[in-house]
């Protein structure tokens, strides 16, 4: 199931970027853990990650996000700080179970309804971690707009700033 009209939004997030191969996913993962533990923070929230790239690539672009309970980040944690961090207007699904296998899926199910409902797709797909010690299960959102929305300016401006990070 795809559901429309969902957002993500934390307060007091920091963030790194990758390279990777995607078999050094964990690694990239660990050495995000070791930083925010290296800065002392305190989580508060779920981590989440942006995949700016197609997922049946091997070199993976990606960004690690955590909310955290501090509202200042000093530059010699090697981490990026946002006080605030909102995205509207989002498709979601969730996966569960064999999560290699069923994001794939998860992938397909979303950009063929994104396709079929003539919505255009202007956001990386974020991984929102969820669940407890019983049952855990990752939101896939992407942000999408119809084309029959007008899109302001500073969105217009966002748009033409993401697609030439993407050309880089």
């Amino acid at each position: 199931m795809v559901i429309e009209g969902e957002n993500i939004m934390f307060r007091n997030v920091v963030w790194h970027s990758y390279e990777i191969h995607y078999t050094d996913f964990e690694n990239a993962l660990d050495d995000f853990n070791h930083k925010l533990v290296q800065a002392g923070l305190t989580i508060n929230g779920p981590l989440f990650y942006a995949l700016h790239n197609a997922p049946l690539e091997e070199i993976m672009n990606i960004d690690f996000y955590m909310p955290v309970e501090q509202a200042y980040v000093g530059r010699d944690t090697k981490l990026l700080f946002q006080s605030y961090f909102y995205i509207d207007d989002m498709l979601m699904t969730r996966v569960k179970g064999n999560f290699e296998v069923n994001t794939e899926h998860a992938y397909e199910k979303i950009f063929n309804y994104a396709i079929t409902n003539n919505l255009q797709i202007t956001s990386p797909m974020y991984h929102i971690f969820r669940g407890d010690d019983e049952l855990q299960w990752v939101e896939l959102k992407i942000k999408v707009f119809s084309e029959a929305d007008e899109l302001s300016e500073r969105e217009v401006g966002l748009l033409e700033k993401y697609t030439h990070r993407l050309a880089e």
